[in-house]
C-alpha cells in the first residue's frame, strides 16, 4: 500500500515535475526555432512575413537569405531556397536549393512571371520564356523579336536546349517541386535551378498580389516590390469602401463550357471573391466545390440558375457576342446576352490572344476590382474607363 512520506517529499516531487515541464517547453521552443533557422550557428536578423499570404516568407541572415515556400496556413515547408553570392551556401543547408543572389538571368515558364518582371522593372533579366505569342508586354515582345530573350516554346512542351543555352540562374515555374515530373527531372539534369511559384494557389486577391514580393526577393527588388504592393493594397481598400456605398447588388455568373462541362467557381475561388468584393452577387457563392475550387455543371444546371442573371463575365477568349452565339444558340437565351451585359478580360490582348489580365492582373487586383465595380454599378457610362475588361458586342 502506498504511504505518504511527508510534505517535503511532495514539494520536492512537484518541483521536479515543474522543472521537467519547463525544460520541455524550452526544448520545444528551441527545436522550433532551429527548424526555422535550419542551423543554430546562424541567426535570423530580419524577416519578410507577408500580411495576406500564408505560403511564403523570406528570412535574412548576415550574408545570405532563405526563401521558404509553404503548402498554406499550416506552414508546412514545401521548398526552401538559399540565396547567396555565387550560390555558395553556408554549411547546414544541405537539403535546400542553392541559388546565386541576386539572380541576373531568369527564365519564365508563365506569362504571369513575365508580368512580375515587368512590374519590377526587370525585363532585362529575362533570358528565356515560354508562350511568347501570349505575352502582352510590347517591350518583352521586342526583346524576343531581337533575340535578346529566347523563345523556349510552350510551357507544357518547352524547348530544353533553348533554355539551357540561355544559361539562367533560375527558372520560374508553376506547379510542385516534384522530382518525378519530366520537366523538373530534365532541368535538374541540365543543371538549371527551378523555383516553383505557388501564387495561383492563393484565393484572396491581395494574398495573390503579395507574391510580387516573392519574385522581388530573388532579384534584389524587395523594396520596389513592397512599394508596389502597398500601393495596390491601399487602392484595393479604397475601392472596397466605394463599393460599400452602392445600393444595388447585381447577379453574376461566369465562364463558358469546355467539352460539355461548365466549370463554375465556388465561393472560395479567387474569381468568386473578387466578384463579391466588387459588389456582385455571384450565384454560386455558397456552393461547395466539386473539382478543386470549381463546380462541374452542365448547361441546364447553369441556365436554371443564371437565366435572368444581370451580368455574364470571363467568357473564355471570345471578343464578341457573335462568336459566343455561334458556339451554341442556347447561349442567346441568357438575359445577360440579350441585354448586352457580357464582359470579358480581352481589352488588352497579345497578337496570339494572350490576355494581360492573366499577365499582370494577379499583381494588380485593384485594377481588376475597379473594372468589375464599374461594370456592375456604372455600366451605362463605361466607354474608355475599363482597363482589362471589355463589353462584348
Amino acid at each position: 500500500m502506498w504511504q505518504s512520506k511527508g510534505p517535503h517529499v511532495c514539494i520536492t516531487y512537484l518541483l521536479m515535475l515543474f522543472m521537467a515541464i519547463l525544460f520541455g517547453i524550452i526544448n520545444s521552443a528551441c527545436t522550433n526555432k532551429h527548424a526555422i533557422q535550419n542551423n543554430a550557428a546562424y541567426s535570423i536578423i530580419d524577416s519578410l512575413i507577408p500580411r495576406y499570404s500564408h505560403s511564403f516568407r523570406v528570412d535574412y541572415y548576415d550574408s545570405f537569405r532563405v526563401v521558404r515556400v509553404f503548402s498554406g496556413a499550416d506552414k508546412k515547408t514545401v521548398t526552401s531556397y538559399v540565396l547567396c553570392p555565387k550560390g555558395i551556401a553556408p554549411a547546414g543547408f544541405a537539403e535546400d536549393i542553392k541559388l546565386n543572389y541576386p539572380a541576373v538571368r531568369v527564365a519564365c515558364m508563365s506569362t504571369t512571371h513575365v508580368g512580375a518582371m515587368k512590374l519590377l522593372d526587370a525585363r532585362n533579366l529575362i533570358a528565356a520564356t515560354t508562350n511568347a505569342n501570349l505575352i502582352c508586354d510590347s517591350m518583352v515582345n521586342a526583346m524576343i523579336a531581337a533575340g535578346v530573350i529566347k523563345d523556349a516554346g510552350k510551357d507544357y512542351q518547352p524547348d530544353y536546349e533553348v533554355i539551357a543555352q540561355a544559361r539562367p540562374d533560375l527558372l520560374f515555374s508553376d506547379g510542385e517541386n516534384s522530382g518525378s515530373s519530366q520537366m523538373y527531372a530534365k532541368m535538374k539534369a541540365l543543371g538549371i535551378k527551378v523555383v516553383y511559384s505557388r501564387d495561383y494557389f492563393e484565393q484572396g486577391p491581395l494574398a495573390r498580389a503579395e507574391w510580387i514580393k516573392f519574385f522581388g526577393a530573388f532579384i534584389g527588388k524587395e523594396k520596389l516590390a513592397d512599394s508596389i504592393f502597398r500601393a495596390v493594397e491601399s487602392d484595393y481598400k479604397a475601392e472596397l469602401k466605394q463599393v460599400a456605398e452602392t445600393e444595388n447588388t447585381p447577379t453574376v455568373f461566369c465562364n463558358l463550357p469546355y467539352s460539355g462541362v461548365w466549370y463554375m467557381p465556388c465561393g472560395e475561388n479567387y474569381v468568386a471573391r473578387i466578384i463579391t468584393d466588387a459588389g456582385g452577387d455571384f450565384l454560386w457563392n455558397k456552393d461547395k466545390p466539386m473539382n478543386g475550387l470549381n463546380l462541374t455543371l452542365n448547361f441546364e444546371q447553369v441556365y436554371q440558375r443564371a437565366a435572368d442573371a444581370d451580368f455574364w463575365i470571363n467568357t473564355g477568349t471570345y471578343i464578341d457576342l457573335n462568336q459566343i452565339g455561334a458556339i451554341d444558340a442556347k447561349f442567346k437565351l441568357f438575359k445577360a446576352f440579350k441585354t448586352g451585359h457580357v464582359y470579358n478580360g480581352v481589352n488588352r490582348l497579345s497578337a496570339g490572344g494572350g490576355m494581360d489580365i492573366w499577365e499582370t492582373g494577379s499583381y494588380t487586383p485593384n485594377i481588376v476590382l475597379r473594372d468589375l465595380a464599374l461594370i456592375f454599378h456604372a455600366h451605362d457610362s463605361l466607354p474608355g474607363k475599363l482597363y482589362y475588361y471589355k463589353q462584348l458586342k
